[in-house]
């Protein structure tokens, strides 16, 4: 009877749980695996292929769509109305001038939206953001697009979560001493708790939240469109909903064309019962055009576009030129127990009159960088 040796060598298991959306989707049974070595270039682009890049999916309006819009809307169709009255009656000088102003309206229209669409983008490629992952047995900081389920990535004090992801558990032998790694997250703009929820090895950090105190190592569990934020992204993108300025534009341009058209009727057979019915065809276009105010649309996307356009340059995002007018005309901000309003930005307080006896702003700053570690994160 053969006896195994008392101190044979144990090879570690991998430490994993249930997994919810691993390799295989989100209906995989797949068993969650810790990853403590980070991947390879190559694995790392095969999950890249496979799951796509890390990033929302963005509707984008097609630019020749966006000008057939500024044609069809209803100032430019009743313009082309008054256009083919006058060809009918064969006045094409005065037909060429009335397409032209459509044309010309359009295009400025065209040309200030596209102008602010462009400002957007340059400033999201501007932002775009960072991940420290574990590739090819070194820490590397990449495009944080890039990030695939299954990395190994580091959650220290100042960083954006990339993903979803899950805090590393780490193997203990039997007796250790080695403390159980654990991190402050800011969830305020997920759940809106002003407080940071403390979140222990195996537990979930979600995208949208950061890292405000400690550090570890987690693995990506989610990316993209599959995680909680990219789910509830997907729901408000879903409902479409007019601004206040473009219903106000609708109701002003739905009855002045009733206003238009009643009038122009009323006046075509009166003037008809004292002159031919094409000299009264004629006097009634010029009536119509005139009360048509057709650079309305067009001052009105040139504003909100150079208001966009000094927004970016503070860092404002703007996805819709009419959201510009909803936050200007907003005159309560309404906030829960746990709304607070910041500048976002940390600063270091040049008087403090609480230090230690014998301790000063350099002597506190200089302790707190011996405590830091060799990847520049405290600990």
């Amino acid at each position: 009877m053969s006896k195994a040796p008392l101190l044979a060598k144990k090879e570690e298991e991998p430490i994993f749980i249930a997994d919810e959306a691993g390799e295989d989707g989100p209906a995989s049974d797949k068993p969650f695996v810790y990853n403590e070595k980070g991947l390879s270039s190559a694995e790392a682009a095969r999950l890249l292929e496979l799951h796509g890049p890390n990033s929302l999916p963005e509707k984008k309006i097609p630019k020749w769509k966006i000008f057939v819009n500024l044609l069809i809307a209803p100032m430019p169709l009743m313009i082309f109305f008054a256009a083919f009255i006058e060809w009918t009656i064969d006045n094409f000088a005065d037909m060429c001038i009335l397409l032209f102003i459509n044309f010309a309206n359009a295009g400025i229209g065209f040309y200030e939206t596209n102008k602010a669409a462009d400002a957007v983008e340059a400033l999201k490629k501007s932002l775009k953001p960072k991940a420290t992952v574990k590739r090819d047995g070194k820490w590397q900081v990449i495009n944080g697009t890039t990030v695939v389920p299954g990395d190994m990535v580091l959650l220290a004090s100042g960083d954006a979560m990339p993903a979803d992801c899950r805090v590393n558990v780490k193997f203990r032998e039997a007796g250790s001493e080695l403390v159980v790694s654990q991190i402050d997250v800011d969830q305020a703009a997920l759940t809106g708790e002003s407080l940071p929820v403390t979140l222990y090895e195996g537990d979930k950090t979600l995208m949208g939240s950061t890292v405000v105190r400690g550090e570890t190592e987690g693995t990506v569990e989610f990316t993209g469109s599959s995680t909680f934020f990219g789910k509830t992204a997907a729901l408000l993108a879903s409902t479409e909903e007019l601004s206040n300025v473009q219903y106000l534009l609708i109701s002003i341009v739905r009855n002045l064309t009733i206003l238009s058209l009643v009038m122009c009727t009323t006046v075509l057979f009166y003037v008809w019962s004292i002159v031919p019915f094409m000299e009264a065809l004629s006097f009634v276009v010029v009536l119509m055009v005139a009360a048509i105010p057709m650079a309305m649309e067009i001052v009105t996307t040139t504003t909100l576009a150079l208001g966009s356009k000094e927004l970016t340059k503070h860092g404002a995002i703007v996805t819709r030129l009419a959201a510009i007018e909803d936050m200007a005309g907003m005159a309560i901000l309404c906030s829960d127990k746990t709304g607070t309003l910041t500048l976002n930005e940390m600063h270091i307080q040049d008087n403090t009159p609480s230090y230690s006896p014998g301790e000063t702003q350099y002597s506190l700053l200089r302790m707190a960088a011996h405590g830091c570690q060799v990847e520049g994160a405290c600990s």
